[in-house]
């Protein structure tokens, strides 16, 4: 039978150290760390996980992962110790992050080291603290809550040191020990015991020998921290943001483009990262593809080599990225880099376009590949940041009004409750301003349950608020403005049903002004239908959800995003749930289609001065999927209704295109009633001597509801359909 030797007499890698070096081992300690350390001493099994770069593997070392540091370091501290080295080679903390469950906290370890001093030297500097702070803020707060040391190394010489000092402060804020090798080394070097050169055959990876003055290092560090005083430190807040706690990994299965054209599966694949599957690869000059992805950072993994030739990258309409994937220098190995796309974010769903980059490798029939995408900042309600910062209410006095001739509205705008104020009810609403000065402070109230969630845009530059309901509120920008005139469009992104608000003004600095209002846009699209007219969904990360009405924006719905596209102004009239003759609320379309709000009691709106050129319907979802949920078929007279319903708009806009539409999610398809029923419309009343009629069925669906990129390839059908038919 093994006798156990307790870990404070069996370190086999012990050497004699000088004072001075004996000094450079941190001897901070917390109580998690001194219990797992007496764990060890009275014989009890526990986990250790290592989690790194190729170091943390033992590249180097001969054989790595029998050599290197982690494995040395499990050795030394006894037989009852199980080993898991999360060590992937390339990688830094941004991409650990993504990998830290799976990997080392699904393991339950008892004591956990955090190595990425050197390949975090490499990360963009404004991604490296807070990636290497949410590692240890999601260590600290696991279920089962593992002691934390901090591995700090450098380079040969202990030179650079930038992302190392960084970590060692972090460790320093969470209470945790840490081992500063570099300085624990030099002063080895100072006091004639030791030399760089015998760590280290090149300036990155320590040889053998290196790998075993970290383990010794690391295990007189332990022992230090055994007898240290311990305390025990709540989680502080953080330093660098906690955008890199909040993220998801798009790979394997899960990196599937929404659009595709000459990019293929394959590719090489990470030989460390268990699980790790092909990405997509192309060769070809034009090939692109695009991705549905969240949060306010997002960044591609791809693989660097002699023999890759480079990619670029741009979210949403922002500026290209290279994706510097030809690294001549990488010659006969691959190398790995998390590339930065955008930052700076709303922290919401975003898309993503990858292109393979035209530069001087052009027509070379060289590959790109890209292997993953990680996305940060998917933050809840609570860690949102805002741009406003709430205001006492106050008096009147000096408010502009929201009926101020010099604003601008755009959509079915309703009287507020007070005088001079407006009633914003459907998602879309939009209002338009033009006004100098460096302050801006908007003013509402609501005795609706919903939030409203809101865009404003000043300048070009979205900003989202979101105004509680049941009371009133005051919100002011933070940072001043520039000197000079500004653009102001505040959009309502809530759909009806789920939050009304009253507008009552806005308030602009001492001596500044409204100007003029921009224009009006030489074409108006006028939209009626069901959630996913209104953008129901269409930005929930997984599954269709209504608790956090934050990522269901009618502004990014098909027909808002088909207006913007043809330059038009834009009005959606749009209730999830509700159909002509069923409906799983208590309203149907014909009831509510002409109100200022989805009630019975909502006053009946007058036809706007400006009629829409265009009117577009898309109903017909829940006429199917309502009685579908009993068993039931679609009403036998759903055609007939339809047919009076579109009568009725016929008769509110007699000289506008109709445009009868099918699609986005998969009633169309489901039941032959729907397309036929618009097909019947649309005969009866080219019949009857009425041309402007047109039906168009979308190729673009979803079974549950669709996200921003089903959205986007739907306005992009529509688009070209009213350029080519309708609107020629």
């Amino acid at each position: 039978m093994m006798t156990y030797t307790p870990w404070t007499k069996g370190l086999a890698l012990a050497m004699t150290l000088t004072l001075a070096a004996t000094a450079q081992a941190a001897t901070a300690a917390d109580t998690r760390l001194q219990a797992v350390m007496k764990k060890l001493d009275g014989g009890d099994p526990i986990t250790l996980a290592t989690v790194g770069g190729s170091i943390t593997t033992g590249y180097a070392a001969q054989p790595p992962r029998e050599r290197g540091w982690a494995a040395l370091l499990a050795k030394s501290l006894g037989p009852r110790v199980q080993l898991v080295n999360a060590g992937v080679s390339g990688t830094d903390s941004a991409a650990a992050v993504q990998r830290l469950q799976a990997q080392v906290l699904d393991a339950s370890p008892d004591l956990v080291v955090v190595e990425f001093s050197v390949n975090d030297q490499w990360l963009d500097p404004a991604v490296r603290g807070s990636s290497y702070e949410a590692i240890l803020r999601k260590l600290l707060s696991a279920k089962k809550q593992p002691a934390v040391v901090v591995l700090g190394l450098t380079h040969q010489g202990n030179q650079p040191r930038d992302a190392t000092d960084l970590q060692l402060k972090l460790a320093a804020h969470y209470g945790l020990t840490a081992l500063d090798f570099g300085a624990w080394m030099q002063a080895r070097v100072a006091a004639g015991t030791d030399r760089w050169a015998a760590l280290y055959d090149e300036p990155v990876h320590p040889n053998g020998t290196g790998h075993q003055r970290i383990a010794q290092a690391l295990g007189e560090t332990l022992r230090a921290a055994a007898t240290a005083a311990a305390t025990t430190t709540p989680l502080p807040a953080p330093l660098h943001g906690r955008a890199h706690e909040f993220t998801r990994l798009l790979m394997n299965d899960t990196l599937k483009p929404y659009q595709n054209s000459g990019f293929t599966r394959g590719g090489e694949v990470h030989p460390e990262w268990t699980g790790q599957q092909p990405g997509w690869i192309a060769t070809a000059d034009d090939a692109e593809a695009r991705f549905l992805v969240w949060g306010s950072e997002v960044a591609v993994f791809h693989a660097e080599s002699e023999h890759y030739r480079n990619l670029e990258a741009r979210v949403d309409d922002g500026p290209w990225v290279t994706l510097q994937s030809h690294v001549p220098e990488r010659k006969g190995y691959l190398g790995w880099h998390y590339t930065v796309v955008g930052r700076d974010l709303e922290p919401t769903a975003h898309l993503l376009q990858v292109r393979v980059k035209r530069d001087a490798w052009a027509g070379s029939g060289r590959p790109a590949s890209l292997l993953a995408i990680m996305s940060a900042g998917i933050l809840p309600p609570s860690l949102r940041p805002s741009a406003f910062e709430q205001q006492p209410p106050s008096n009147r006095m000096g408010l502009i009004p929201a009926a101020d001739p010099r604003l601008r509205w755009v959509g079915r705008i309703g009287p507020g409750p007070l005088p001079s104020t407006k009633l914003l009810v459907w998602s879309g609403s939009e209002l338009h301003a033009r006004f100098t000065g460096r302050e801006l402070t908007l003013e509402f109230s609501s005795t609706h349950w919903g939030t409203s969630h809101f865009t404003v845009e000043i300048d070009g530059r979205a900003l989202p608020l979101a105004v509680p309901g049941k009371g009133m509120s005051v919100w002011r920008l933070r940072e001043p403005l520039a000197d000079g005139e500004h653009t102001l469009r505040l959009l309502k992104r809530t759909e009806a049903t789920m939050a009304e608000v009253a507008f009552h003004g806005l308030r602009l600095s001492e001596g500044d002004r409204l100007l003029d209002p921009p224009p009006a846009r030489p074409l108006k699209l006028e939209f009626y239908g069901d959630s996913i007219t209104a953008g129901a969904c269409n930005g929930d990360v997984d599954a269709d959800q209504y608790d956090d009405l934050y990522y269901h924006d009618g502004t990014r719905a098909y027909g808002a995003l088909t207006a913007a596209k043809l330059g038009a102004d834009y009005v959606g009239i749009a209730v999830s749930g509700i159909g002509v003759t069923a409906t799983f609320n208590e309203l149907l379309m014909p009831q509510v289609w002409n109100r200022y709000a989805p009630r019975l009691d909502a006053a009946v709106a007058p036809p706007d001065p400006r009629a829409p050129d265009v009117v577009l319907v898309n109903l017909g979802q829940n006429d199917h999927g309502f009685p579908g949920t009993k068993g039931q078929r679609i009403a036998a007279d759903f055609a007939s209704r339809y047919l009076a319903f579109v009568r009725e708009l016929r008769a509110r806009y007699p000289q506008a295109r109709l445009v009868l539409l099918a699609g986005g999610m998969t009633a169309w398809k489901d039941e032959p009633a729907i397309p036929r029923a618009l097909q019947q419309a649309v005969a009866t009343l080219h019949g009857e001597g009425d041309a402007r009629v047109w039906t168009y069925t979308f190729q673009a669906f979803a079974h549950a509801h669709p996200r921003i990129d089903v959205h986007a390839q739907m306005a992009d059908e529509l688009t070209r359909f009213l350029q080519t038919e309708v609107l020629k």
